[in-house]
């Protein structure tokens, strides 16, 4: 408190010497004061504006559903081995069709760095963490096959291997919704400014 009291005082000097000298008469600096005063009231009033019209349910749960839809009601655990040709990809390919274990062909061939030391292991994920191409190719494998041809991405060619498939752990609307109105946010205001200016002819 003693810090802040001697904050305050400190800036309560200073800014009565700078009127003293008249630089709060400037030009630039009546500008500058403007803009700051401008900008204070502006963001006291979307708050305010944003508590007595908060994002509608209806909107918060569209939005819900939709990221529901693109996530999908299952998790996969897959493996990868990545390379930079389909040639090579196929070689694998080859070698796991005549019994080569995955993880050991990982370790000693894919170029991903972040899971070639775990065998190609990339836990558990939902197919839209991946590129399409890739996240496509997940939800079309078995569970216990690996994909029979080469899934390229911009990041090379992959051969695939998906070790188990669960249902998705999707949280609930209630669970979410604080960071669902937090998201909406920028266009439920967006939408607010347009409407103020389209009233007011700017």
């Amino acid at each position: 408190r003693q810090a802040v009291r001697e904050e305050l005082n400190t800036r309560e000097l200073l800014a009565r010497e700078a009127r003293k000298q008249g630089i709060d008469k400037t030009a630039d600096m009546k500008a500058q004061m403007d803009l700051a005063a401008q900008t204070v009231l502006v963001r006291a009033y979307v708050s305010d504006w944003l508590q007595k019209n908060p994002i509608p349910e209806a909107e918060l749960h569209k939005e819900y559903d939709q990221i529901k839809s693109q996530i999908g009601d299952k998790e996969y655990k897959v493996r990868h081995i990545l390379v930079d040709k389909e040639d090579e990809a196929k070689e694998i390919i080859a070698e796991l069709q005549k019994g080569a274990k995955f993880e050991d062909l990982a370790k000693a061939r894919s170029k991903d760095p972040g899971s070639k030391d775990k065998g190609g292991d990339l836990d558990w994920n939902a197919p839209t963490n991946f590129v399409k191409p890739f996240g496509d190719a997940m939800k079309s494998t078995p569970k216990g096959k690996f994909t029979a041809q080469p899934v390229q991405t911009q990041f090379g060619w992959h051969v695939i291997e998906v070790d188990d498939v669960r249902d998705a752990k999707v949280p609930t609307f209630d669970e979410v919704k604080p960071q669902l109105a937090q998201r909406m946010q920028a266009q439920w205001l967006d939408k607010y400014f347009k409407d103020l200016r389209a009233k007011n002819g700017v």
